[in-house]
């Protein structure tokens, strides 16, 4: 068995740390705030924007940084995505871990008229989101610790309902033209980091960047509209004003697949009507 630290349990984090504790790994969960995580779970409280706070890490074998930035704006992006991932890295670096995985975006990407992407598509973000994102993955491929990079598409899954709340509100898109969306379920993240870590650990070889995203790219209209059905007691229509600002490409999963993972949830249908179920709409 392993020792691993999972930089930032959150939720996605948390779960992921748990599932490996479950397995019979040492895991350390380090987070800013003093809840504790989950049993068989070691909390270490710091703040990876302190690199001070960071002394006398465990020395492990793996490292999965999962943070979320506590403000959405360029300074916190820049904070806790590049500051506090080089943080981290310098901080482990000492006691040589196998390999660090970083959990980034696919807001990295810069398509906008429906393209398919990949791990190999071209990168010009402009938002200050996927800049910050992309600085902090180039900070870890060029760092002389392996690292291996996985782009998350749209979160979804328990506790993140805002898409749920806007079809029961009424929230419309034209189906021309098209807006297509992309989404992985909150266990498959969590699935999707176990195996890649159980890989590493049994000497397979990774790639530098995985694109973590379900089986079906769908349309914003085509997610809205079956979610109405599905729901039935919905208000009246009206349209998303943001819609014209979403990210609108189709992202590709087939290097994850290749490598053999099994989605949970392979599509939208299979993960919403879940936790459609779960919070008593259906």
């Amino acid at each position: 068995m392993a020792r691993i630290l999972v930089v930032g349990a959150g939720d996605i984090g948390g779960h992921l740390a748990q599932k490996l504790a479950d397995s019979g790994h040492e895991v350390w969960g380090l987070r800013r705030s003093d809840k504790p995580i989950a049993e068989g779970v070691q909390l270490i409280q710091a703040d990876v924007a302190e690199l001070e706070t960071l002394i006398d890490l465990p020395a492990v074998d793996i490292v999965v940084y999962s943070v979320a930035s506590p403000v959405f704006s360029k300074e916190g992006y820049h904070t806790y995505y590049y500051k506090g991932l080089r943080n981290v890295l310098r901080a482990v670096k000492p006691n040589n871990p196998q390999r660090i995985f970083f959990v980034s975006s696919s807001s990295v990407y810069h398509q906008m008229d429906g393209e398919w992407v990949d791990e190999t598509s071209e990168l010009s973000p402009t938002s200050f989101a996927g800049k910050e994102m992309l600085a902090a993955e180039q900070a870890l491929l060029r760092d002389k610790l392996p690292g291996t990079v996985v782009r998350l598409t749209g979160v979804y899954g328990p506790g993140r309902n805002r898409m749920i709340e806007q079809a029961k509100q009424g929230g419309h898109c034209d189906p021309e033209p098209p807006v297509w969306t992309n989404r992985i379920h909150r266990d498959d993240c969590v699935g999707v980091l176990q195996m890649l870590i159980e890989r590493q650990l049994n000497g397979d070889v990774l790639d530098d960047i995985y694109l973590a995203t379900d089986d079906e790219p769908a349309t914003l209209f085509e997610v809205l509209e079956w979610m109405k059905d599905r729901i039935g007691d919905v208000d009246d229509d009206h349209d998303l004003p943001e819609a014209t600002r979403r990210a609108n490409r189709r992202c590709s999963n087939q290097r994850l697949k290749a490598l053999g993972y099994q989605f949970h949830y392979p599509n939208y249908r299979k993960g919403y009507d879940k936790q459609l179920t779960e919070m008593g709409l259906i």
